[in-house]
């Protein structure tokens, strides 16, 4: 009893401290004879500052051109000379892409990571399926752990028909998403 008691004590106590002695808003004038009201306990009286706008920029520069401010487009009817055709690449260009790679293995250890691509280079230069180049190999180093992946394949299927060839040596081996370089 005596616990609710003090409790109801305290809201009510709280709830008088929000309410106030003195009346809310007053009204005065300002120097122009208008009325103003604001809240009696305010002591910042904002008529002495120019409460103006700024003026507008009378005239506004910009570069883009007036055909196009005016919504006007010209667009080419394919009566005129066609433009000439890209000429095409001559040789093969490196292109980065999201591709895939197969990771062989994962170390927190770094010259273990480094061991495990060296064997990984060594036999697949031995096992060489289908006279196939030798793939990148690459520790990447993604917190806390090294990864030992093989091959750029811009493709799931290219990644596929690897991870099918590198499970024969590696059966843990397993394909990640990575950006890789390939040749386009």
């Amino acid at each position: 009893m005596r616990f609710s008691t003090a409790v109801l004590f305290a809201v009510a106590l709280s709830l008088q401290a929000c309410s106030g002695l003195r009346p809310v808003e007053t009204e005065t004038e300002t120097p122009g004879g208008e009325p103003t009201a604001y809240p009696a306990y305010e002591s910042f009286d904002p008529a002495g500052y120019d409460a103006r706008p700024q003026a507008a920029p009378s005239e506004i520069v910009h570069d883009v051109p007036p055909g196009v401010m005016q919504g006007r487009v010209e667009v080419p009817d394919g009566s005129g000379p066609a433009p000439p055709p890209a000429p095409a690449p001559s040789e093969p260009q490196r292109v980065q892409v999201d591709g895939f790679r197969v990771q062989v293995f994962t170390s927190s250890s770094r010259d273990a990571a480094e061991r495990v691509r060296t064997e990984a280079v060594g036999w697949w230069e031995q096992a060489r399926p289908g006279g196939a180049r030798t793939p990148e190999a690459v520790v990447a180093y993604r917190q806390p752990y090294y990864r030992v992946q093989l091959g750029a394949f811009a493709s799931r299927e290219e990644a596929d028909a690897a991870l099918a060839v590198v499970r024969r040596q590696y059966p843990e081996a397993f394909i990640v998403p990575d950006l890789v370089t390939v040749m386009r």
